[in-house]
């Protein structure tokens, strides 16, 4: 699956066991990340934990923007996790499934639509992105630290499906 042996060793095999007892399974390309650079993957668990528990964007937000750009990045364990968590959340398979259509069917409020609306233009056409995008958020209730939140989270996840892709087989 990837051209690196995956070995974690004591610092990762501990934050991959804490995955374990959260979720109830270690992804593969946790185990990838636990075995290259154990801080940076205690960094990104962070950074899903942090999400998870966002005051002011729902977390369901960033399970769609996971699923949204895995399915767009080809990568069909991503987009398979993130989707049975979102029916885990109750959301149905047909809701799910329009998003992959038109990034406007994302069942979530009006706020949270822009939102995602704008954070696919930030990371797709970040030229385009200027202070009407950030003034428009605003007038919705997002603030600065809530549109970088979503904006960040979205880079963040193009930056690791090229990783992956580095060092997919």
């Amino acid at each position: 699956m990837f051209i690196v042996e995956i070995d974690p060793q004591e610092e990762g095999a501990r934050l991959l066991k804490r995955v374990k007892r959260f979720i109830g399974h270690i992804p593969p390309h946790f185990e990838l990340f636990a075995t290259i650079h154990p801080k940076r993957f205690e960094m990104f668990l962070n950074e899903i934990l942090y999400l998870s528990t966002h005051k002011q964007i729902d977390p369901d937000f960033f399970i769609f923007l996971r699923f949204y750009i895995a399915t767009k990045e080809g990568f069909t364990y991503c987009q398979d996790f993130n989707k049975a968590l979102l029916l885990s959340k109750g959301y149905s398979s047909e809701q799910i499934s329009a998003l992959i259509d038109s990034h406007e069917a994302l069942p979530l409020d009006d706020r949270h639509q822009s939102l995602f609306a704008y954070t696919l233009k930030a990371i797709n056409r970040p030229n385009a992105f200027g202070i009407e995008d950030i003034d428009a958020l605003k007038a919705l209730s997002w603030d600065d630290a809530d549109i970088y939140d979503a904006i960040d989270h979205g880079a963040f996840l193009y930056k690791s499906s090229k990783v992956l892709k580095a060092y997919g087989k």
